[in-house]
């Protein structure tokens, strides 16, 4: 795959056996599987298993469950840290170098709670994030929301200001699609700041698997190959009744949109 965008899954590990085949990698839950909430040892059984998994783990989402609060008035800071620490530590041990940072439960702003403090808050958070992603060669991947799942950062174009101000290496934004087509932003926000893309999520009209809808998909790859990205794109979706079937109909869909 070397010079060639990855096409990976987002997916949970028991639903790895009925993935079709040929996917690079899979993209697992950070709350889920690197569990960063338990100590070490409770963690051992599970984090034993992850560097072994065919396709390779080679990125994490779903980084932070709702009780671990981003914003607002209880923010437990030596909790974020405890919890970033952990969670960059697995990640790499498993084999990933993303690790994408959605959680709009976590970091939705509470009512009544000013936007102002709650942005600084997440600077805080990903400075925190950066310190310890940097000691595991991991990149942090700001995932913006549409307005239905949080009240912060819904664009492309905001997750970008915030990895400014945050103004570390290891804190860059990811591009997802159906977020993109949600709040109705222009795909060339991309293209506008291209050096701070660091992960793709994919999914097709009404957030089914990609090539069973209409999303401009070949526009998508079209900038990414003209900022000549080379990183992985995960596909991020609902399914059917038929995952395996559909999941391999996704790929050869989007191995024609890499070739």
């Amino acid at each position: 795959m070397d010079g060639a965008i990855a096409i990976g899954m987002c997916i949970g590990l028991d639903r790895i056996p009925q993935l079709a085949a040929g996917y690079d990698y899979v993209e697992l839950g950070v709350s889920s599987a690197l569990n960063p909430l338990k100590d070490d040892a409770e963690y051992a059984p599970t984090g034993s298993q992850l560097p072994g998994l065919t396709p390779p783990v080679r990125a994490f989402n779903l980084f932070v469950p709702g009780s671990v609060r981003l914003t607002g008035p209880d923010v437990d800071w030596d909790r974020i840290d405890q919890y970033a620490e952990r969670a960059t530590r697995r990640a790499a041990a498993a084999g990933a170098s993303v690790i994408v940072v959605g959680s709009g439960g976590s970091r939705r702003v509470p009512e009544g709670y000013s936007h102002t403090l709650a942005w600084g808050q997440l600077v805080r958070m990903f400075q925190i994030c950066a310190d310890h992603a940097a000691r595991n060669n991991i990149v942090m991947a700001i995932e913006p929301l549409n307005r239905g799942e949080t009240n912060i950062i819904n664009s492309y174009a905001e997750g970008v200001q915030l990895a400014k101000d945050v103004g570390r290496k290891e804190v860059r934004v990811l591009a997802d699609i159906y977020h993109f087509m949600v709040e109705s932003e222009p795909l060339d926000h991309i293209a506008d700041a291209p050096e701070w893309l660091a992960h793709v999520h994919l999914a097709d009209s009404e957030r089914y698997y990609p090539g069973s809808g209409s999303y401009p998909l070949r526009r998508l790859f079209a900038i990414l190959k003209d900022i000549g990205y080379q990183g992985m794109a995960s596909v991020e979706c609902r399914w059917g009744e038929d995952f395996t079937a559909e999941s391999a109909k996704a790929l050869a869909f989007l191995r024609e949109l890499t070739a």
